[in-house]
C-alpha cells in the first residue's frame, strides 16, 4: 500500500484527540479543546505525541508536527486577511522608524499580538503574512 500524498485533517485530528486523551487521562468532545490542550503539553509530551502520530499516518514526526502548525491549527485562528490593512499600517510604521526590515515581522507580530490579546492567533501565520505583506513591492509609504 503506497504512502498517501497528504495527511488528512480528520484522521489528524482523530488520532491528535486520541494521544491527548490518553496522555491527560480525558475525555475531548471537541478539536478545539484538543488544541487547547495540546498547548499546555510539555515539550516531552508533544514529541511523543508527533512520534506516535507519526506511525499511525505513515509520516516522520517533523512531517507530522509541520502539518499540525502549518494546516491544522488554522481552523482555529481567525483569518488574518480580515487584519491586513492594519497588518500593512504596522510594516509602514516600523519602516518609517527606520527599524530593520529582519526585525520587522517579529515586532509587528508582537504589537498586533498585544493588541488582540483576547484572541488567540497563529503567531507562524502572522510572521509569514507580513513577511509576504513586505515582499510585496506595491506598498507604498
Amino acid at each position: 500500500m503506497g504512502r498517501a500524498s497528504t495527511i488528512s485533517t480528520v484522521h489528524f485530528g482523530e488520532f491528535l484527540t486520541h494521544e491527548v486523551s490518553v496522555i491527560c487521562n480525558q475525555i475531548f468532545y471537541t478539536e478545539y479543546h484538543v488544541y487547547s490542550k495540546f498547548q499546555e503539553l510539555h515539550n516531552v509530551q508533544r514529541q511523543q505525541c508527533w512520534k506516535n502520530l507519526s506511525v499511525l499516518l505513515n509520516r516522520t514526526p517533523q512531517q507530522v508536527k509541520d502539518f499540525y502548525y502549518n494546516s491544522w491549527i488554522k481552523q482555529f485562528s481567525p483569518n488574518l486577511n480580515i487584519y491586513k490593512d492594519e497588518l500593512l499600517l504596522l510594516v509602514l510604521d516600523f519602516l518609517h522608524q527606520n527599524v530593520e526590515q529582519k526585525d520587522i515581522a517579529r515586532l509587528v507580530c508582537e504589537k498586533f499580538t498585544h493588541r488582540y490579546q483576547h484572541i488567540q492567533f497563529n503567531v507562524k501565520a502572522i510572521n509569514i503574512f507580513v513577511r509576504k505583506i513586505m515582499l510585496n513591492p506595491n506598498y507604498t509609504f
